[in-house]
């Protein structure tokens, strides 16, 4: 007889009991049994005598002694049995052969005895709960389990010439056939034992409604040895290889919509890549002039912000911990600009944000691996496969017709039909959603809030002195400004401030959160439009070319100069060109004569004029 402590009663109380109701192949004789033999086990783990129970209930004593045992003995797919041992005609344990000692050949029960003679041995294998090896598909995770298991077998004595690893295949198929056994029993239980509904993810509290929630992630699209068209000053263009394309989305967890997206070209994506997407899914959405091109909208194309009024936005986001998601000026826009509710999850789950996934999954499979280049990657089951016929070179990217594509792509994609949402398309899911007098998330700021995504926030504190100027430096620049030169008393104060998308102007912001002063960068970063990003590069790669770029009045324009002449060899460069972020040259005027320029200002001369020599 074995004694219960007051945690083993808690705990056994807890485990699931045989639900009589789904077992239709059950007579209502059986039923009865079943549900007789769960309260006789119930009342012993409550306490109550072997012999009260057995005369109440029916049972004989013997019986009702092994239910307890058993109920609270070890199983072989972990935990304890429980209630399984209500189940009538179930085996529980296993038949142990005669012998008790490991064999060293092939034998019948041979792993059951091997197993009992190493523990170490059966709990690995029954922790283990990756694939099984099959005749199409293999399992690393198997073939780290009998790495494992060599190793169990090595430090309890057994050789190499022992059972299992004498066998041609080294044991490998005496261990999956009883792994297999294992979970067929386990299964087996499972079917018959009924659990008590528990609320472990979010999507369980309620049911969720178009814009309750939203899921961003990047996706690298599956091109090969692609290649970009880069403009030149003339309007021609120059075909450079580039490190890939990455496809960025914002998309509506109950309605499946893509609220927003952006495409770059690059092999990763920043925190400002990020805030793009976020910002183009509060932007209103207009169909673009597509004329002259080979392309047209559809008559029912539609995103979420062509919805009249302020574009919705989504309570909660979704994220992974991308180092880009976590950034600092990432987090603190969406905190104190974007609003709402945000969750980060593990990067590499894709179970954690299933629609962005499976929206990413199903534009490759349509749309993106029939670009040039496009392939099927590897799987556990099956090789690369191509996809595209075409040549890359042959076929490059131009990234605004790309773009131009994407956009008739993803309107297109939610007015059709999606077969996650019972054959309705996303665009009737949000509209039936308005009107049975759904009220998504609006604001009268939206304008103001998709310019301040666009924005770098930032504190600085006002230097100078001893016959310096009053300035601000920042980010490798000082900006000063005719206003602050008059206010030595400003020196030491700290002010909050901001940089838009051109970082030669720097705003500072009085106490109410109002423009205060702006200031400019002084040379050699004050020509030239430029971000942050780029100065930063610029200085580094200032940094590497030593006093050849000393003297220069501006940086900005050389640095630019040189990314361009090294796209056709760096891919880094080729990137920044292609993409954008370094524009294309500006072309030259031609140089005029001296004699023209020495009339400038002057008008022509009125009637007849001949130029022959009298």
């Amino acid at each position: 007889m074995s004694y219960l402590t007051e945690e083993d009663v808690a705990r056994l109380l807890a485990l699931p009991r045989p639900d009589t109701e789904a077992m239709v192949d059950l007579d209502d004789a059986t039923r009865r049994a079943i549900d007789n033999r769960v309260s006789a086990l119930v009342a012993l783990i409550e306490g109550e005598p072997v012999k009260r129970v057995s005369t109440l209930y029916g049972l004989h004593r013997k019986t009702c002694k092994r239910m307890l045992e058993l109920a609270n003995e070890p199983a072989p797919g972990g935990g304890v049995h429980g209630f399984a041992v209500c189940l009538p005609q179930v085996r529980l344990v296993d038949p142990k052969p005669r012998a008790k000692d490991a064999p060293v050949l092939k034998h019948a029960y041979g792993m059951t005895r091997l197993v009992e003679a190493v523990p170490e041995l059966k709990v690995a294998l029954a922790k283990f709960k990756g694939p099984l090896p099959s005749r199409r598909q293999t399992s690393p995770a198997f073939n780290r389990l009998c790495g494992e298991v060599n190793r169990i077998l090595g430090c309890a004595g057994r050789s190499e010439d022992d059972y299992p690893r004498n066998t041609r295949d080294g044991g490998r198929r005496a261990l999956a056939t009883f792994i297999g056994r294992l979970r067929t029993r386990a299964a087996e239980l499972a079917m018959n034992l009924v659990v008590e509904p528990t609320l472990t993810k979010w999507a369980e509290l309620s049911t969720p409604e178009p814009f309750d929630e939203a899921q961003v992630d990047g996706h690298y699209i599956d091109l090969k040895d692609q290649w970009c068209a880069i403009p030149l000053s003339d309007g021609a263009h120059r075909l450079t290889r580039v490190s890939g394309l990455m496809l960025l989305a914002e998309i509506d967890v109950a309605s499946r919509a893509c609220m927003g997206w952006t495409v770059i070209v690059d092999e990763a994506y920043s925190q400002f890549d990020f805030l793009c997407t976020i910002k183009r899914a509060l932007m209103p959405w207009r169909p673009k002039d597509m004329s002259g091109r080979r392309m047209q909208y559809l008559p029912n194309a539609w995103m979420p912000s062509a919805i009249n009024g302020p574009p919705p936005r989504g309570l909660r986001i979704s994220v992974d911990n991308y180092s880009s998601h976590l950034a600092k000026h990432a987090k603190k826009a969406l905190a104190q600009i974007r609003l709402g509710i945000y969750r980060f999850g593990h990067a590499g789950i894709p179970e954690t944000r299933p629609h962005v996934e499976a929206f990413f999954k199903s534009i490759e499979v349509q749309v993106l691996r029939y670009l040039a280049g496009g392939f099927e990657p590897e799987t556990k089951v099956r090789d690369e496969q191509k996809v595209s016929a075409q040549n890359s070179k042959a076929h490059p990217i131009f990234l605004h017709l790309l773009d131009d594509l994407l956009d008739i792509v993803f309107s297109t994609y939610n007015s059709t039909a999606h077969e996650g949402l019972q054959g309705r398309s996303p665009r009737e899911v949000i509209e039936a959603y308005l009107a049975d007098g759904g009220m998504p998330l609006r604001s009268s700021r939206t304008a103001e809030d998709v310019r301040d995504l666009g924005r770098f926030r930032i504190r600085v504190t006002i230097r100078g002195g001893n016959g310096e100027l009053p300035h601000v430096t920042f980010g490798y620049a000082t900006y000063r400004s005719e206003k602050l030169n008059t206010r030595p008393d400003l020196v030491g104060t700290t002010f909050n401030g901001y940089i838009e998308q051109d970082a030669r102007f720097l705003v500072l912001l009085d106490a109410t959160g109002q423009p205060y002063l702006e200031l400019k960068t002084l040379p050699p970063y004050a020509l030239t439009p430029h971000t942050l990003d780029e100065r930063k590069r610029a200085h580094r790669w200032r940094k590497t070319r030593g006093q050849r770029w000393d003297g220069i009045g501006d940086l900005i324009d050389a640095f630019h100069a040189e990314v361009r002449d090294a796209a056709s060899r760096l891919r880094w460069a080729a990137d920044d060109v292609a993409s954008g972020r370094v524009p294309k040259a500006t072309p030259r005027e031609p140089a005029r004569s001296h004699a023209a320029r020495t009339l400038e200002g002057f008008a022509p001369r009125g009637g007849a004029v001949s130029l022959r020599r009298r």
